[in-house]
C-alpha cells in the first residue's frame, strides 16, 4: 500500500474510533456512571449468563445463514457448518473489536472464496454482503410489524422509514442479477469480469431458508434485550423489546464507529425513554449490559482464532445427496474430493 493509501486509512480508523468515543461522551452527559454501575448490580448473573448463551445462539443461527445462502447461490463446494460456525464467532470478533464493523465480513468472504469455482472472492463475498442485508431486512421487517400492530408510543413514525428500508434491502439483492446482465455492456474488463463473477440465484427454497434464518436471529438478538431490559424494569413489553432492540443493534451498520460502539447504547437510551417510561439510566445500563454480552461472545471469536486458526480450514463439505439436503435438481454441480485445505486467516496469497 502506498504511503498516501496508508495515511488515508489510519486517518478513517481514527475518525472511527474517535467517533466511538463522542458517542460515549454523549452518553455519559445524560447520565452518571456510578448510577449506571449502580444498576447494574440489579441484572442478576443467570441474566447476563442467558444474554450471553443466546448471543452464541444467534451466531450458530447466522451460520446456518450464510450456508443456506451458499447453496442458494449454487457454491460449487460448501463448507461444513463447524468451520462456518468457527469463521462467524471469528467475524464477529473482527467486526466488534476493529473499526469499520464489517471487517470480518469480508474475511469471511475472503476465506471462503474456494466455495466458488474459478470467481475468486467476488461471489463469497457477494454471499456474505447478502447475509448481511437480509439480517438488516429481517431486522427492518421486525420492526415494521411491532409498529404497525402493536405500536410503542412515541415509535409510530418510524413505520415508513422502516418500509424504506426493506425496499432498499430488496433492491439490494435484486442488483445483483441486473449487474450480471449490464456486465457484457460494461468496457472496462476489471469491472466487467468482476461482474460476471456475481453469484447467480440457483435456489429460491434455500434463499427462504436464509431469510427465515434472518428472522430467527433478529428474534435472537431481541430476546437478549428483552432478558436484559426485564431484569431492570420488569414491566417492560415483549413487544417494545421487539422494535427497540433492532433499532438500536442496527447503529453496528454504522461504518464511522467501533462496531457502533457507544451509538448503539446512545441510541437505546432515545429509543428506550421515548416508548416507555423506563428513565436513561437503566436504559443506558441495558445498553452497556448488551455490549458487554457482545463484547464476551466477540471475544471467544478471537480466542477461537489464536487457538484454533485452522479449524476453519477443514476440507469441503460432502455432496448434499450424502446428507439427504440438495438445492433444486441440476443446480448445484458437486466436487466428490477432498477440497484442499481454505487459506489460514490472514493470508492473502
Amino acid at each position: 500500500m502506498s504511503e498516501s493509501g496508508t495515511g488515508r486509512r489510519l486517518a478513517w480508523l481514527t475518525l472511527q474510533v474517535l467517533g466511538s468515543v463522542a458517542a460515549f461522551a454523549y452518553l455519559f452527559s445524560l447520565v452518571d456512571l456510578d448510577e449506571v454501575l449502580a444498576a447494574a448490580r440489579d441484572i442478576p448473573a443467570t441474566s447476563m449468563g442467558v444474554a450471553v448463551g443466546l448471543m452464541g445462539g444467534a451466531m450458530v443461527l447466522g451460520a446456518l445463514r450464510w450456508r443456506a445462502l451458499l447453496l442458494a447461490y449454487g457454491a460449487a463446494r460448501v463448507p461444513r457448518l463447524a468451520p462456518l460456525v468457527h469463521l462467524y464467532f471469528v467475524g464477529l470478533f473482527y467486526n466488534t473489536y476493529l473499526p469499520g464493523g464489517v471487517g470480518g465480513d469480508v474475511v469471511r468472504g475472503v476465506i471462503t472464496r474456494r466455495a466458488f469455482d474459478g470467481t475468486g472472492a467476488t461471489a463469497a463475498v457477494t454471499v456474505v454482503l447478502v447475509e448481511r442485508v437480509l439480517g438488516l431486512a429481517a431486522l427492518l421487517a421486525m420492526v415494521a410489524s411491532v409498529v404497525a400492530f402493536a405500536p410503542p408510543p412515541g415509535l409510530a413514525s418510524l413505520l415508513g422509514w422502516a418500509l424504506a428500508g426493506i425496499g432498499a434491502a430488496v433492491a439490494a439483492v435484486a442488483s445483483i442479477p441486473a449487474a450480471r446482465r449490464l456486465a457484457g455492456f460494461v468496457p472496462f474488463a476489471r469491472l466487467r469480469r468482476m461482474l460476471e463473477a456475481l453469484p447467480a440465484l440457483r435456489s429460491r427454497r434455500h434463499f427462504l431458508l436464509a431469510l427465515a434464518y434472518s428472522f430467527g436471529t433478529q428474534s435472537t438478538m431481541a430476546l437478549i434485550g428483552y432478558t436484559l431490559l426485564t431484569a431492570l424494569a420488569p414491566d417492560f413489553r415483549l413487544a417494545d423489546a421487539f422494535a427497540i432492540v433492532p433499532l438500536a443493534s442496527a447503529t453496528a451498520f454504522l461504518p464511522i464507529t467501533v462496531g457502533g460502539a457507544g451509538a448503539r447504547e446512545a441510541a437505546f437510551v432515545a429509543l428506550c425513554t421515548a416508548a416507555t417510561d423506563m428513565d436513561e439510566t437503566r436504559a443506558a445500563t441495558a445498553g452497556l449490559a448488551m455490549w458487554t454480552a457482545t463484547l464476551v461472545v466477540a471475544g471467544v471469536g478471537g480466542l477461537l482464532q489464536l487457538l484454533r486458526p485452522r479449524l476453519a480450514s477443514s476440507e469441503a463439505e460432502a455432496p448434499p445427496s450424502a446428507q439427504g439436503e440438495s438445492a433444486d435438481p441440476g443446480s448445484l454441480p458437486r466436487s466428490t474430493a477432498a477440497e484442499p485445505p481454505m487459506e489460514r486467516l490472514g493470508d492473502k496469497s
